[in-house]
């Protein structure tokens, strides 16, 4: 029988508090500043209007596997409250509660009903039928008035998960009618208005930038003391350095995949990937599609200039090193580096750009330098040829990028490669049954900068021997003996093969092929959803 191990006081362990207090520094800092005239960090926690779905019933994490069960959650409410901020919007939070509760109970009521009328467990009904959350009260000018304040904040909460695709509508991927009025209004009536995103996923941010708001926090989805981790960047008790990891669209019709995407073509059952090799910013860069936010983009507190002070590269490793100094003079920061590379057009089709290494600094003082030295394999600059069932680097100049963002690099280097070397050949196992049409470039011309140009005839090259690349050619294995069918127990059980009566191999030659791919691929009974499921 198997030991489980759990919590025998009802007591939160010094385990958990020292968690938490690292989870909340790391949040904090790794929350990503989209925005910021100057308005973060505030000075004191003083007064301040607190709106919006997100204040009171701040999402944690996700749903289904995202999902984790935790004795509380701090939400943004509490967090700045403990803080020192006091919250003069009260009587609006409470109008959304009221609303908020209403809608749970009709939800459940619904999920009981559809339950059991299918005999389904409800989690099953849950999958394809989501909770939407009610419309959020319109802000008053009698609440601009009972604020008393110059202060406001509005966080927007989206849930996702398992089971959940997103939509492109209004409350969803859109900001809500009332959310759009309420951050315009905001804008309009307060001195310094601070949208928070506690989002998990991209949204649209027209309206918000349109609004001309004063800050933009993406504070995302961070864990059961979330609302602590905000206010402590909101009074630049820790200071955010965070990146984007998602190209934010002006769009959602910018986004390649997304006619197709799930319903938006009426076929949930089949996904066809034709992106190919243009996924995210590979995409934007290489079209010439300009998005709302790029890849690795990133505001601080305070400015940084990087300064790349060598570039060393050899058929082994590419190493730059890069300077970088804070160069404003009140807060402190971090700064994060990428290093990019442009591979030649050949006969693969490539992106713009790849992403191929990053370093962090530590936290600068106005005025403080830091030198970090970011490398990576020369080889992984290599592009898989489908024909050739083979990695290879053709034959060209491939750019080196440094800078802070996809779309704020300056070339640092051209590496030099007179002839195309397979670094890994493989071979082709299986074919595909059906052509799958992906994106191609052809003649697009892709996105550049105004010394781009220059920056390329300037870059120092260095020059690759192809003949110095070792190929390495993969041995498969061969097709491997079936297990004969153990017969010396009438049942193999995994108590069998923990005492050494019996093998692993002996209980699988046990097992029927559908209990072997049970095994393989999961099974789901619905009676229980994995760790988060309220039964645990």
């Amino acid at each position: 029988m198997a030991t489980y191990y759990a919590a025998t006081s009802g007591e939160i362990s010094k385990r958990e508090k020292e968690h938490m207090q690292l989870v909340r520094e790391l949040a904090g800092e790794c929350m990503t500043l989209l925005e910021n005239d100057g308005t973060l960090p505030l000075k004191n926690a003083g007064k301040i209007a607190l709106f919006g779905n997100g204040a009171r019933h701040t999402v944690k994490g996700g749903t289904g596997s995202g999902d984790v069960n935790t004795r509380s959650v701090a939400t943004i409410e509490e967090g700045m409250e403990a803080a020192g901020f006091e919250i003069t919007t009260k009587s609006w939070l409470e109008k959304y509660d009221q609303s908020y509760t209403a809608a749970q109970k009709e939800y459940w009521d619904e999920v009981g009903k559809i339950a059991t009328e299918k005999k389904l467990p409800e989690i099953v009904v849950t999958f394809s039928f989501a909770f939407a959350e009610p419309a959020a009260p319109f802000v008053t000018e009698e609440d601009v008035k009972a604020s008393d304040t110059d202060t406001a904040v509005y966080v927007i909460a989206r849930n996702s998960g398992e089971g959940s695709d997103r939509f492109n509508r209004r409350g969803d991927y859109l900001l809500s009618e009332h959310e759009a009025a309420n951050i315009r209004f905001l804008a309009e009536h307060y001195e310094k208005t601070i949208v928070i995103l506690n989002v998990a996923n991209v949204i649209d941010m027209k309206e918000i930038r349109e609004a001309k708001v004063n800050t933009v926090l993406l504070a995302g989805q961070a864990g059961n003391i979330g609302g602590y981790a905000v206010a402590d960047v909101l009074l630049g008790k820790t200071l955010p350095s965070g990146k984007l990891t998602d190209t934010w669209a002006v769009n959602y019709s910018d986004y390649p995949s997304s006619e197709n995407f799930s319903h938006n073509n009426g076929n949930v059952d089949d996904e066809y990937y034709n992106d190919g090799i243009y996924v995210g910013y590979r995409y934007f860069d290489t079209f010439n599609v300009t998005p709302s936010y790029c890849f690795g983009y990133g505001k601080s507190y305070t400015d940084f200039s990087i300064e790349t002070v060598d570039v060393k590269a050899d058929e082994e490793v590419v190493e730059v090193t890069v300077r970088v100094t804070n160069t404003g003079d009140t807060y402190a920061g971090k700064e994060v580096v990428q290093v990019y590379y442009s591979a030649p057009d050949g006969h693969i089709e490539k992106p713009y750009q790849e992403l191929a290494g990053f370093g962090k600094t530590e936290l600068l003082k106005p005025g403080e330098s830091q030198t970090l030295k970011i490398s990576f394999k020369t080889a992984s600059m290599a592009s898989y040829c489908e024909k050739c069932a083979a990695w290879m680097l053709e034959e060209g100049t491939y750019y080196i990028r440094v800078g802070n963002s996809s779309r704020n690099t300056k070339v640092a280097a051209a590496l030099s490669l007179d002839k195309t070397v397979v670094i890994t050949q493989l071979e082709n196992m299986f074919a595909d049954t059906e052509v799958l049409e992906e994106i191609k470039k052809n003649s697009i011309i892709p996105y550049s900068y105004e010394a781009e140009e220059k920056e390329k005839a300037a870059a120092p090259v260095l020059v690759l021997d192809p003949e110095k690349f070792v190929t390495e050619v993969v041995e498969y294995s061969q097709v491997p003996e079936a297990f004969s069918e153990f017969k010396e127990l009438e049942k193999v059980t995994m108590e069998d093969v923990k005492a050494g009566k019996a093998t692993l191999a002996d209980l699988v030659s046990q097992l029927s092929v559908e209990e072997m791919a049970n095994v393989c691929n999961g099974t789901a009974k619905m009676g229980i959803a994995g760790a988060a499921a309220a039964t645990v």
